[in-house]
């Protein structure tokens, strides 16, 4: 090649360069290896800031629950949402230049996408957020029913009548007032789905990022792994209250038909302290319930004021002898049979 070629070559190299302005600061971005303009780059930005400021919206969200706030997985909450702060923050004040420079660190664009998109419909579904609001009620209105989270049960173990090690009978936690309320098959539904979906955004999230040459934990992906795991508790916890208010709802309806008349009564009614038990509480519940509804009790009140002679504050039966406790099934026996009744039963 003669010298006058090379001179033309190298003249026409330096214009096509000085023609961009980011010619000598453009990177390839991304797994695409697309070289992007001024415009692009800003939308690259805009569209990296966005996952951070949708995984904050997405965090503060869950933490708008009080169960889910006061859970062992949020017990770093406020580091991790300071980290993503302060990487949204960098995002916005980097030059173009550093932002290209790092260009292959980002997340990639499909995943960028897909992360944005289910966070945002996570965070806004309705049925979701009716779903968490029963889970937070069933917490609320009945401790001895928190099972989610572990902490707020202390001492006391859950129900595991399932277990195979379980004793021949553990105690339900019955809500007397309400047997009926429990979650229901699409509030199951509604939290398998979300916690497939967050298992799925954080496998898409990379773990680490990479910061002055040194790999860092990506807080995004620890916030789906989060948000992933308090789904799958959610889950649990709906199962755990399903069971064991089907189960409850199955001893009222027993309970209920032995309380109309004396078909069917069994030794077992009179001799488990805890059947007897629910059938104080069924009874207590089922007079308050009438009486707010302006339904006659007749004597029921008086029959069972007699009853509460064999039990204590709680509803446990401490009558003692067979005599004392088949009395007192027939005093609560009374009161029910009192609600609604056209006259007094003794």
């Amino acid at each position: 090649m003669t010298k006058k070629m090379l001179t033309a070559l190298t003249a026409i190299i330096f214009v096509l360069l000085a023609a961009s302005p980011y010619s000598a600061q453009e990177r390839q971005i991304g797994n695409g290896g697309t070289v992007l303009g001024k415009a692009e780059v800003e939308k690259f930005r805009n569209d990296q800031i966005s996952i951070y400021a949708e995984t904050e919206a997405l965090f503060e969200f869950l933490a708008g629950y009080d169960f889910i706030r006061q859970s062992e997985a949020m017990k770093n909450y406020d580091a991790i949402r300071q980290s993503l702060a302060r990487k949204r923050q960098q995002i916005e004040q980097m030059s173009d230049y550093q932002l290209m420079s790092q260009g292959n660190t980002w997340h990639d664009k499909y995943a960028l996408t897909r992360i944005t998109k289910l966070s945002r419909s996570v965070r806004t579904d309705a049925k979701l957020q009716d779903t968490l609001q029963k889970v937070e009620k069933y917490i609320q209105t009945n401790p001895l029913r928190r099972t989610f989270p572990a902490s707020a049960v202390g001492d006391r173990l859950g129900n595991l009548r399932g277990v195979i090690a379980s004793t021949s009978y553990i105690e339900p936690d019955c809500d007397y007032n309400d047997p009926s309320n429990y979650p229901s098959g699409v509030d199951l539904g509604i939290a398998s789905g979300v916690a497939i979906a967050l298992h799925f955004a954080a496998d898409l999230a990379p773990g680490e990022l990479e910061e002055a040459c040194t790999l860092i934990p990506n807080p995004v992906h620890i916030v789906f792994a989060i948000a992933a795991g308090v789904a799958d508790e959610v889950l649990n916890a709906l199962q755990a209250i399903a069971t064991n208010s089907t189960y409850c709802e199955a001893l009222r309806l027993n309970v209920e038909d032995k309380l109309k008349d004396d078909r069917g009564l069994t030794t077992a009614l009179v001799n488990v302290n805890y059947y007897l038990k629910f059938m104080f509480k069924s009874c207590e519940a089922a007079l308050a319930t009438a009486t707010s509804a302006n339904i006659p009790v007749n004597c029921g009140q008086a029959r069972f004021n007699e009853a509460k002679a064999f039990f204590d504050g709680s509803g446990n039966f401490t009558g003692g002898s067979g005599a004392n406790r088949l009395e007192a099934y027939k005093k609560l026996r009374a009161t029910y049979q009192n609600i609604g009744a056209s006259e007094c039963v003794q």
